[in-house]
C-alpha cells in the first residue's frame, strides 16, 4: 500500500497516455484493498495521498481510516459514496466534482481550504465526527438529507453555486461566519438542534429558510442579504444594504427568509434586532 501511495505521490507527466492509464490501475489496485467485501481487503491501512495526482478516483464503498489527500489534485470525479470513515478524513484538496453521498463513520472531516471546481455532494451522509470545511471555494454543493452529530464550520467558506441544505439535521452547533453565497441558497426544512451562527454571512439573491427548525439560538449577526431588481437584473440600493440594527430588509415575493426565534418552525419572514438573533415578524398577506 505505502509504495502504490508513493507512485501516484509523485510528479505525474504530461499528456502521457500510457502513464495516466498505469496510474490509474494503481488506483484501483489500491482501492480494491479498501472494500470491506473484498479477499484483498487490508484493514487498519493508512493512506497517504497527500499531494497526489489522481484521476478519476473511486473509493466508493470502501473502509478510509485516517486518510489523507491534502494538497492532491483529483481529476474528474473523485467517489467516496458509501465508504466508511473513520479517524480523519483529509480533503483539503483541488477536486473537479467530489461525490460523498451516503458517506458513514465517526471520522472528522477536514475540508479545509479545499477547492472544488465543479460540485460537491454529501446527500443522505451520516457523519457521526466533526467537519469542518474553512475558507473552501466550492461550486455547486448539496447536503440534503445530511445529518451531522457534532460541531460543522464553513467559516470563510465561498459557495459560487447553487447550495442546498434540504432536510439536512444539524444535532449540534454550526457555524457559517463569512460565508459567501453567490447563488441559490436552500434551507428548506432543515433541523438546528443547537446554535446556528451567520454572523457576517453574505447571501445571494435566492435564499430560503422555509419551515426549517430552530431549536437553539440563530446569530445573524450583521448578515447580508443582497436582492436582484426583477426588472433589470441588478440589485437594488435598498435591498443590499446589511441588515443593520432596527432596519427591516424590503418586503419581496421571494429571496431571503429569515428564521424565527428559537424552538419554532419558519413560515414567514424575519428581521434581526440589535443583537444579531432573528425574530420573526407577521408574514403579509
Amino acid at each position: 500500500m505505502a509504495v502504490l501511495c508513493a507512485y501516484l505521490r509523485m510528479p505525474a507527466p504530461q499528456d502521457d497516455a500510457r502513464e495516466a492509464e498505469v496510474r490509474r490501475t494503481a488506483q484501483r489496485v489500491l482501492t480494491r484493498h479498501l472494500r470491506a467485501d473484498d479477499d484483498a481487503f487490508w484493514p487498519g491501512v493508512r493512506l497517504d495521498l497527500t499531494g497526489a495526482r489522481l484521476d478519476g478516483f473511486d473509493a466508493a464503498g470502501c473502509t478510509l481510516e485516517d486518510a489523507d489527500l491534502t494538497g492532491a489534485v483529483c481529476a474528474g470525479t473523485t467517489r467516496l459514496a458509501g465508504a466508511t470513515v473513520r479517524g480523519r478524513l483529509r480533503l483539503g484538496a483541488t477536486f473537479a466534482d467530489l461525490i460523498c453521498d451516503d458517506l458513514r463513520g465517526d471520522a472528522e472531516i477536514v475540508l479545509d481550504d479545499a477547492e472544488i471546481t465543479g460540485r460537491v455532494s454529501f446527500e443522505r451522509a451520516d457523519l457521526a465526527g466533526e467537519m469542518s470545511c474553512r475558507r473552501a471555494t466550492i461550486g455547486r454543493a448539496s447536503f440534503r438529507g445530511t445529518t451531522l452529530h457534532r460541531t460543522a464550520s464553513f467559516d470563510a467558506t465561498r459557495f459560487t453555486g447553487g447550495v442546498s441544505f434540504r432536510e439536512a439535521v444539524f444535532l449540534s452547533g454550526l457555524s457559517m461566519d463569512h460565508a459567501v453565497f453567490a447563488g441559490y441558497t436552500g434551507f428548506r426544512q432543515t433541523h438546528f438542534a443547537d446554535m446556528a451562527l451567520f454572523r457576517w454571512t453574505e447571501f445571494g439573491d435566492q435564499t430560503w429558510f422555509e419551515r426549517t427548525r430552530f431549536e437553539g439560538a440563530a446569530n445573524f449577526f450583521r448578515a447580508r442579504f443582497t436582492a436582484r431588481a426583477p426588472s433589470t437584473g441588478r440589485a437594488s440600493p435598498a435591498a443590499s444594504r446589511s441588515t443593520r440594527p432596527g432596519r427591516r430588509p424590503p418586503a419581496r415575493t421571494s429571496g431571503p427568509r429569515a428564521p424565527p426565534s428559537p424552538g419554532r418552525t419558519t413560515t414567514g419572514c424575519c428581521s434581526p434586532t440589535d443583537d444579531g438573533q432573528a425574530r420573526p415578524r407577521a408574514p403579509t398577506a
